[in-house]
């Protein structure tokens, strides 16, 4: 689709080309021809002048006008032919400079349709796992010819099970959308120590691990939305909880780093492979060794840190520990130290 539509690009910005070559041409072509033209006739006027003034007597100068107009044709011709090898030339030349300008122009459009149709690839998939998952349990139970009441009742907490994976990745999806389309939110001066601790307030009110979280956060003034940082932190924290060890500590440390502001979250989990690294955040993006040990999660995550980040005209990092684990970055601007 984009071969043909960049062809087609090609050749609308190859008239534009040659419209312009063609009307600089011709309007050179035009003034040219005045110009010689006009001295021409002031040359033949000269030339009378001159030998009345000699000779006495007026000069029949139709063989000279003869004369010069075989030259005025001759000029034109070679004019004509040089309009026409310099249109040439800028059509050889314009043909390959236009096929770049028009996959230039396409780029950002065929990946933004690539990384659309991955996505909605991707999203669909997440959303037909939970389904099927579902309508197998529930084809199997129903062969049955009796069953108690206790299995029903395993059925629906399953089903349930389900419907809460769906409702999570449906509530994910909402929020990266609205942040991408709208991810507008008022920025002010706030304590990096409020930030922290409300997003480990939030986290343990969900989780209940708070023994598990051990914290250190130089107190700051730094520069976002207190309810957004705190949201990229728990998502941190989340992600932690996922890939560390049962009962490991998990480290919540923020320091001033220059003219920024850094919220590291520490896990003792096994790191992340190289080839993940550059997709960490992309939507949907899963490990194959997330995806083959049974993690909970979709993927939106990371994804919707980002939409939070560049929202806060924050910045997000990744990397791996000297000795296991990983640690991922927030980075804020720093306004000035209390």
């Amino acid at each position: 689709m984009f071969k043909s539509a960049r062809v087609q690009l090609t050749f609308f910005y190859l008239i534009a080309i040659v419209f312009v070559s063609s009307l600089t041409t011709f309007g050179i072509r035009i003034v040219a021809q005045n110009a010689f033209e006009h001295q021409n006739s002031d040359t033949r006027n000269e030339i009378s002048s001159l030998i009345r003034e000699q000779v006495g007597i007026p000069l029949f100068i139709s063989p000279l006008q003869k004369i010069q107009q075989e030259h005025d044709a001759d000029a034109q011709k070679q004019l004509l032919e040089w309009t026409v090898y310099f249109n040439i030339l800028a059509i050889i030349i314009g043909g390959p400079i236009s096929y770049w300008f028009a996959g230039r122009t396409l780029k950002p459009i065929e990946d933004a349709h690539k990384l659309q149709a991955k996505f909605a690839s991707d999203a669909s998939h997440e959303l037909n796992t939970p389904l099927s998952v579902m309508k197998t349990e529930n084809e199997v139970f129903l062969r049955q010819k009796s069953f108690t009441e206790t299995e029903a009742r395993n059925q629906i907490v399953s089903n349930l099970e389900e419907v809460q994976r769906l409702e999570l990745l449906t509530n994910n999806l909402l929020a990266l959308s609205d942040f991408t389309q709208h991810g507008k939110i008022k920025l002010s001066s706030i304590k990096s120590a409020e930030v922290a601790n409300h997003a480990v307030s939030q986290f343990s009110k969900t989780y209940s691990i708070n023994d598990r979280i051990e914290a250190s956060i130089d107190n700051h003034k730094i520069f976002g939305n207190l309810e957004s940082l705190s949201q990229i932190i728990v998502i941190f924290l989340d992600n932690a909880l996922k890939y560390s060890p049962k009962n490991s500590k998990i480290h919540l440390i923020g320091k001033r780093h220059k003219n920024n502001f850094v919220f590291s979250v520490v896990d003792n989990g096994p790191g992340i492979a190289r080839k993940d690294m550059p997709l960490i955040f992309e939507r949907l993006y899963r490990s194959d060794m997330s995806r083959s040990s049974k993690i909970p999660g979709h993927g939106l995550g990371l994804a919707l840190a980002k939409e939070i980040a560049n929202a806060n005209q924050a910045g997000l990092s990744v990397s791996n520990n000297a000795d296991k684990g990983a640690t991922f970055n927030l980075i804020v601007n720093l306004t000035k130290q209390i």
